[in-house]
């Protein structure tokens, strides 16, 4: 049984939403190779993360849900901590799964046990360390990337588009053309 459940591979700190106020910020991701999918936020997500500077030179490994620190708020801790200068990129590697709705499972808590054996924790290390790192004469990938979902960062500046958005501005635009000809009509 796998513990990378999902994961994703240089993530931009600069697409991070902070959040300011009500708005709590978010860490949000689409499945590779999804045509459209609603973007997953994985503020909630424990496991392990990885800082990169420029060039994505590892310069910090830590880990996020020991406590009540998930990655979001590991992050936000490394933005405004000794890091803060440090880092552009970050990758990380979570164990807990998404349900049907596009939410982080529950069940999945710190404290919760995993039935492992050795070999398979060996396995679980080794593919996060290689894919982190990328050493140029490893050939083979994590073992894990068969059931784990990578997923890419969504970008806070481009506005996701539902078939429900879409029929709603195409109605507003309807209703300005039909004003637009009621007007020519009474001049």
């Amino acid at each position: 049984m796998a513990i990378i459940k999902n994961f994703g591979l240089r993530w931009r700190r600069d697409h991070i939403v902070w959040g300011a106020g009500y708005n709590a910020g978010h860490l949000s991701g689409i499945p590779v190779g999804a045509k459209s999918s609603m973007p997953v936020n994985f503020r909630e997500q424990i496991g392990i993360y990885i800082l990169y500077e420029d060039g994505f030179v590892p310069v910090y490994i830590g880990q996020a849900g020991s406590g009540n620190a998930r990655l979001f708020s590991r992050l936000k801790q490394h933005r405004d901590g000794r890091l803060r200068d440090r880092w552009s990129y970050f990758s990380w590697f979570g164990f807990r799964e998404i349900d049907r709705k596009g939410n982080l499972m529950l069940r999945q808590k710190p404290e919760a046990r995993v039935g492992l054996r050795y070999s398979s924790a060996l396995d679980e290390i080794e593919g996060v360390l290689i894919q982190a790192l990328e050493p140029r004469l490893n050939k083979q990938g994590a073992k894990w990337q068969k059931t784990a979902v990578e997923f890419i960062q969504a970008r806070p500046d481009v506005e996701e588009v539902s078939l429900q958005s879409l029929a709603s501005k195409l109605d507003k635009v309807a209703a300005l053309v039909d004003r637009l000809g009621t007007k020519r009509k009474k001049n």
